[in-house]
């Protein structure tokens, strides 16, 4: 394609750029890096190609791919764009049968997070350091004005506004469904995914091969994490198949007659933009008088598969984009109270001293890209801590699990008198190994290796 471009001498346009030469990282006062400068002009517009190995008279001159340094692409793309632009693809093309001359591709995508600026620097006034938001027009690059800036901005957030609004959709949505194909008097767990970021156009739908390995895949992961080899985790393990829907494979047990089961109701949809969504019957198998019983250790199982879910699907789609998570009980009996149950020596216990409410607000958490088991350990427990601390039955942040629990984190003693902090320190200061301790206010930050 590239070679049909050159002999047929295509001009250069808005989405697409001729170079001759690899980019040059040499720092220069009052001198703009090109590279970044071309990346974010054409993100900031719609898009494109930058082909090196190309002359400005259009001809195949190529380049030596042994020079190319992608890591030094990408960090320059890290420290000079901001925010940072994902998706970039490097393609290094050799020359059919590989005589030369060879090529370099960057395929830059359009960005939902524009406007992009450059930090660059100038060489009046005592070299300072300045950023700018370019665009190209045309075969020509120009830096946005401040009412460009300021529409840019509007179109980004009227974007992330969608998002916000598609996610509660999808959340209502499902609340309906599964309230319908239920008893009315259960209590329901509804928890919707949203990237953050459109999935590219170019990546194509979730195939049903790879909906039915998310599922197996996730209940592994869930176990590993939890440490928990329970068999009756509600989602994975009674979900093997998935069917085709508008956009979307579902999986579910109540939907499809012949599919329906006795045991608990499970609904799970794997939309090809991303979107996850998780149901789970939190009713089923106790019964609480003229009161709705929610189960809560199904609670934090499912609350934890679905962030697994979540992250597994979000590789297959868009691996450089957080997920917003929301989560909400819901039931259609809403003159019934909300009885919380707790598994406690092998059977499903009363939660002593837990609050009785009619309903629940939903709980919000975002789950950051490259997500680890301790983040994936925290998000779960961050969703599942809402619903449960409106039952009054919340607990403190997991390190893992017994018996289907979530344990409490240990609790350091406080000796002496006075200022705790300094009565902390004071203490583990002499233990063996000259422990420090730091002391933060629970939830302050969300990152668990921190908390650690």
């Amino acid at each position: 394609m590239v070679a049909t471009a050159v002999a047929d001498k295509l001009a250069e346009s808005d989405d697409l750029d001729w170079k001759q030469a690899l980019p040059n990282f040499a720092r220069t006062p009052g001198v703009w890096n090109e590279f970044a400068k071309d990346v974010a002009a054409m993100a900031n517009t719609r898009g494109g190609l930058l082909i090196y190995g190309v002359s400005d008279r259009i001809e195949l001159v190529g380049i030596d791919l042994s020079t190319v340094d992608k890591k030094q692409l990408l960090s320059t793309m890290r420290n000079v764009i901001q925010p940072y632009i994902s998706e970039v693809d490097f393609l290094e093309l050799t020359a059919p049968g590989g005589n030369g001359p060879d090529i370099l591709v960057v395929d830059i995508p359009p960005s939902e997070m524009a406007p992009h600026f450059q930090y660059g620097w100038e060489s009046r006034d005592k070299d300072r350091a300045t950023f700018n938001a370019p665009y190209r027009i045309r075969d020509d690059t120009y830096y946005m004005t401040e009412h460009q800036v300021a529409r840019a901005y509007q179109d980004r957030f009227a974007r992330q506004a969608a998002t916000h609004a598609l996610l509660k959709e999808h959340l209502a949505d499902a609340t309906d469904v599964v309230l319908s194909e239920s008893d009315h008097a259960h209590a329901w767990l509804v928890i919707a995914t949203q990237l953050t970021r459109p999935v590219p156009h170019l990546v194509p739908a979730t195939t049903q091969e790879e909906a039915e390995s998310a599922l197996r895949l996730t209940h592994e992961t869930a176990v590993r994490i939890s440490g928990n080899p329970d068999r009756s985790a509600p989602v994975a393990t009674r979900l093997t198949q998935v069917r085709v829907g508008l956009r979307r494979w579902i999986a579910s047990n109540l939907l499809t007659p012949n599919r329906r089961t006795p045991t608990r109701g499970i609904l799970v949809e794997l939309h090809h933009d991303g979107t996850v969504i998780v149901c789970a019957d939190l009713s089923a198998n106790l019964a609480a008088g003229d009161h709705t019983a929610v189960d809560t250790r199904v609670l934090r199982i499912v609350a934890l598969e679905a962030v697994v879910l979540a992250d597994i699907h979000r590789l297959h789609r868009a691996p450089d984009t957080a997920v917003e998570i929301t989560a909400t009980i819901a039931t259609a009996a809403t003159d019934r109270r909300l009885t919380p149950f707790e598994l406690d020596f092998g059977s499903m216990e009363l939660v002593d001293g837990a609050r009785h409410p009619k309903r629940l607000l939903p709980s919000s958490t975002e789950l950051a890209p490259n997500a680890d088991d301790d983040t994936l350990r925290e998000c779960a427990h961050e969703l599942a801590s809402g619903p449960g601390g409106g039952l009054g039955c919340g607990r403190d942040a997991p390190v893992g699990t017994v018996d289907g629990r979530w344990p409490r984190r240990p609790v350091l003693p406080r000796p002496g008198a006075g200022c705790p902090i300094l009565a902390h320190r004071r203490h583990m200061a002499g233990s063996r190994g000259g422990l420090r301790v730091m002391m933060a206010t629970r939830g302050a930050c969300r990152n668990s290796a921190h908390n650690q």
